[in-house]
């Protein structure tokens, strides 16, 4: 006998099933706003709309100071983190330790990225899950647009800025937009583009060493410069992206590492690290050659410099015949980490606290096929590099500067805790200090004088 077919529609199902879902989520979580209010995970909500945190806000042209914010509702690919750790770059000490000119155009919250527990995710994440524990980077990987395909994501057009949207107010109603900064704060409310899942044991503060300073040094090394095995590299700058840098040269085989550094203690954990030689440029003179009376010859760098005869003379070949392989001059690889003093440090400061000189020495180092890259900011905004027009017109020297030393986060980070969970890569040697969060301003000062290394706020601890 043949069976009557049941009038029931799509729509009637589709209701009742959204209706079982409704109340199984009312049962794990009970209503949003209760959930929101003690924090818990909103992956059913994608809010967390309410909810009150600490973070270090500049929104005046006072230095910036600890405020308690107030959370807005989750939106498409933001994503909500509890921050375990964030590194002080040097480059902000100004901006965290004395006031400015103006007030910002609007409030931001300081930091360069750090490393915390997703505990909440937007409708359109699909790349982390509540519960991952994510390394926020500087700079946003895609994975899409035209930069990243051509693995620049260091250039990702789709950055913070692009697609900002209000993600917390002030005490006052004024909103907080992201754009990139981020890490002082005991939440991070970032778009997931930011955030790289690392499935690892190794610890938050020294994850935390990876964006901005340890990934630019690292990626100088592994990605931008083509290292090789039994290489010679010479690397200026002995800090946080520096030490980075060595280490990522180390890996990748070079026989050869000097180290240039001012600092003492920071030359010493430089050859702990792998450096073969450590050299302190105060004890180089750097003297104007007078112009030649009849042209200037591609091979004249318009300065007597002892300290790139001398880094010549270490690497001297055995042998100068050029039909035996003979005739490099000068190192393959040379990375300047150096940069522009932001502030007066208590440690030894270098010969040239504008940052040209490294930069200047560096092209004049390399050799006639090698590869100078800088990865720095802080000179003056009208100092110049001088490179005589013949060499930079009509030569096989190449040169290149990289915004995060051209790590692709989302590629390079897994790697980089790889590395450092089969001890290839030592992170922990550069961390020498962890605040809490209403101590920042210490943090960077320590990191301002170059009295440690490199500090970590741990905002949640």
């Amino acid at each position: 006998m043949a069976l009557k077919s049941s009038p029931v529609s799509r729509r009637r199902v589709l209701k009742a099933a959204g209706a079982a879902a409704v109340g199984g989520a009312s049962a794990l979580l009970g209503s949003g706003t209760v959930a929101a209010q003690q924090g818990a995970p909103a992956v059913l909500t994608n809010t967390q709309a309410g909810r009150k945190f600490k973070a270090v806000v500049k929104f005046s042209r006072d230095a910036p100071s600890v405020v308690e914010l107030t959370a807005r509702g989750l939106t498409a690919r933001q994503i909500l983190v509890r921050t375990e750790a964030a590194q002080t770059c040097y480059t902000s000490v100004r901006q965290i330790l004395m006031p400015s000119a103006s007030a910002p155009g609007q409030p931001s919250i300081m930091g360069h990225g750090g490393v915390g527990i997703v505990e909440a995710v937007g409708p359109q994440a699909i790349s982390v899950r509540v519960g991952d524990r994510v390394v926020v980077a500087f700079h946003a990987s895609c994975g899409r647009c035209f930069s990243c395909l051509w693995m620049r994501s260091d250039q990702c057009v789709n950055r913070g800025e692009v697609t900002a949207a209000p993600i917390c107010n002030m005490a006052d109603g004024t909103s907080i937009s992201f754009a990139n900064g981020t890490g002082m704060t005991e939440l991070m409310i970032v778009h997931e583009e930011h955030a790289v899942p690392v499935f690892s044991s190794v610890t938050s503060p020294e994850l935390a060493m990876l964006p901005c300073v340890g990934g630019s040094g690292l990626g100088m090394a592994t990605a931008n410069a083509p290292v090789k095995m039994a290489s010679d590299v010479v690397i200026f700058g002995a800090g946080p992206v520096g030490l980075s840098a060595l280490q990522g040269a180390k890996i990748k085989g070079a026989s050869r590492i000097i180290m240039v550094e001012p600092i003492r203690y920071r030359r010493e954990l430089a050859m702990k690290l792998g450096a073969t030689d450590v050299l302190d440029p105060n004890q180089f003179k750097r003297e104007a050659r007078p112009r030649p009376a009849n042209g200037f010859g591609r091979d004249d760098y318009r300065f007597n410099d002892g300290l790139v005869d001398r880094i010549r003379e270490m690497l001297k070949e055995p042998t100068d015949r050029a039909f035996a392989g003979s005739g490099k001059r000068g190192p393959d690889h040379v990375m300047e980490a150096v940069g522009g003093d932001q502030m007066v440090p208590k440690e030894a400061a270098g010969p040239d606290p504008t940052g040209i000189v490294p930069m200047q020495q560096a092209w004049e180092l390399c050799s006639k096929i090698g590869t100078a890259i800088s990865c720095t900011i802080g000179q003056p905004e009208n100092a110049m590099v001088q490179i005589p027009g013949s060499q930079f017109g009509d030569s096989s020297k190449n040169w290149t500067n990289s915004t995060g030393g051209g790590t692709n986060d989302r590629r390079d980070v897994p790697r980089y805790a790889r590395l450092m969970e089969t001890g290839q890569l030592n992170m922990k040697a550069l961390v020498s200090k962890t605040y809490p969060l209403n101590q920042t301003k210490e943090a960077y000062q320590v990191c301002a004088d170059r009295t440690s290394l490199a500090t970590v706020v741990t905002p949640n601890a």
